[in-house]
């Protein structure tokens, strides 16, 4: 009698084995393809097009919290970690405070992979009151996108300045 269980036992892992295996092997299959094209990076332009307006434009505590991922955090460029939480420390009456008078994405290389994305940035940008002469600060970013529940949540962020 073990020894039936025993093998009863063992099948069944095997078995809840190899059915994971497949449903592993056909989710690969079905993400095997890096996107660069398409809806849905077209969508993570819009976003990133967003945020590059909101250092401009500030925008909602409620906006904000939409766009922002709960584990969002960004490596700084003397490598600090800044959170999620204390970018939204930083809002008062339930606004963002601008921070730039101009910012201008430069490039995006955006690739979707199932639902990640991956977006490899140049900017621009300008402080509040500089004049439109004085030089611009440049910089590449690193962003990282995830899809939860139909929509794109911005996860991380890495830049370094030119």
């Amino acid at each position: 009698m073990k020894t039936t269980l025993t093998m009863i036992v063992l099948s069944a892992g095997l078995i809840g084995g190899w059915a994971g295996a497949q449903a592993r092997s056909r989710a690969a299959a079905e993400c095997a393809q890096v996107l660069l094209t398409g809806p849905e990076v077209e969508e993570i332009r819009r976003l990133e097009e967003r945020g590059a307006a909101a250092n401009v434009e500030g925008w909602t505590i409620q906006e904000a919290r939409a766009f922002f991922a709960p584990e969002w955090a960004s490596l700084q460029p003397d490598g600090s970690l800044v959170t999620v939480e204390a970018v939204f420390a930083g809002f008062r009456d339930g606004r963002s405070q601008p921070w730039a008078g101009s910012f201008t994405l430069i490039g995006l290389d955006i690739r979707v992979h199932c639902d990640t994305a991956i977006v490899f940035g140049h900017a621009e940008a300008r402080a509040i009151g500089a004049p439109a002469t004085s030089p611009a600060t440049r910089f590449h970013f690193l962003n990282v996108w995830r899809k939860e529940e139909g929509r794109w949540l911005y996860a991380a962020n890495q830049y370094v300045r030119d």
